[in-house]
Formats: structure tokens, sequence, C-alpha cells
């Protein structure tokens, strides 16, 4: 009788709070699109000298859909270098293409040099779809690697000799004499 008790509020425990896991948009790795040189031209800065600056639709979706893939949710826990305004972001648009190029910030946090491979490339389609992303430090999967050529070959009768010291050669000095062994305490001699 007590376990009849006990199912019923495991059960409503149980399925109480049902929810849905996160879901990230489908994107490919499409090594053909080239990211543009980003640093190539200067930058208008948004609110430099006060001027207006106008972004798209598109683009806004494109700068969300690639700070929330790099940086994911964001709370009042998220830490100062984790956070979107703590970022500098570069946008160009080509072909259809929104590339936006996430680097941190470190002024932001109080900080004078950014973490290492603190940023990333993204290559947003105007659907708002990750067509490519590249996070620095990953390998840059368009290169294709170059090929070492033919190499040297060891005679088999080489592999794994230790070769015998040059006639005249003088061991060194701390070889010579003799030494306690590190585990045992006992002394061995060269």
């Amino acid at each position: 009788m007590a376990i009849k008790h006990f199912m019923l509020p495991a059960a409503l425990l149980l399925a109480g709070c049902p929810r849905a896991t996160p879901t990230r948009g489908a994107w490919t790795n499409d090594t053909s699109i080239e990211f543009p040189q980003f640093f190539e031209r200067p930058a208008v800065e948004a609110g430099a000298d006060g001027g207006a600056v106008e972004l798209s639709g598109g683009v806004l979706h494109a700068l969300d859909v690639a700070a929330a893939d790099f940086l994911g949710p964001q709370d009042a826990k998220t830490p100062c270098v984790d956070r979107r305004e703590s970022h500098r972001y570069r946008v160009i648009q080509r072909q259809g293409i929104i590339f936006i190029r996430i680097d941190e910030d470190p002024r932001a946090c109080g900080l004078t040099v950014p973490a290492l491979h603190s940023g990333a490339q993204y290559a947003v389609g105007s659907d708002g779809r990750i067509l490519r992303r590249l996070r620095d430090g990953d390998p840059d999967g368009a290169l294709m690697p170059t090929d070492a050529g033919p190499g040297v070959l060891v005679p088999t009768s080489e592999v794994g000799r230790s070769f015998d010291a040059p006639e005249g050669s003088v061991p060194l000095p701390f070889l010579q004499s003799p030494s306690l062994d590190a585990g045992t305490g006992v002394r061995h001699a060269p």
C-alpha cells in the first residue's frame, strides 16, 4: 500500500516540469566559403562621431545568431568576458552572405589584453543559418595540407639503433662519478 502512495507523487514530480532541450539551428561547415580580410580597411564605429548607423533586420539577425552561437545563453551570472556587450563585432556583407568577426574587448572588463583564442568568424546566410564558423585557434578547413614530399627512407638496420659515442669523445663528468639511485639510495657506478 505504501508503494502506491509513493508512486503517484514520484510520477508527478518527474513529469511536473518538462522542458524542451535548447536546439541550435542547423548549420553547415561550407569550407568553400572564404572569409574576407576584416581588418584590411578601417571600420566605421557606431557612435564614434555621433552619426547615425543603419542596420538591416537581416544583419541584426545574423549578428544575433552568431553571438548566440559563440557566447551561448546569457543571464545575470554570465562572467564579464563572456557577455555580448564585452565583445567587438565587425560585419561585411558580400554576395548575400553576412560575414561577422567577433573579438573580445578586454577594456570592457577592466583587462588590458584579450584571452588567447577569444574570437571567431562567422558566415551567415540571408535566411539566418550559419554557413561557416571558424573559431580562433581552430584549423582552417579551407586550407589544404601541403605535401611533405617523399621523405628520406631509413634503412631497417638503423631503426631503433642507438649510436655509439664518436671516437675521442670524453663522457660528461656527472656520468663518470658514482651516484645515488633516486629510488633506493644505493650508489651505482657509471
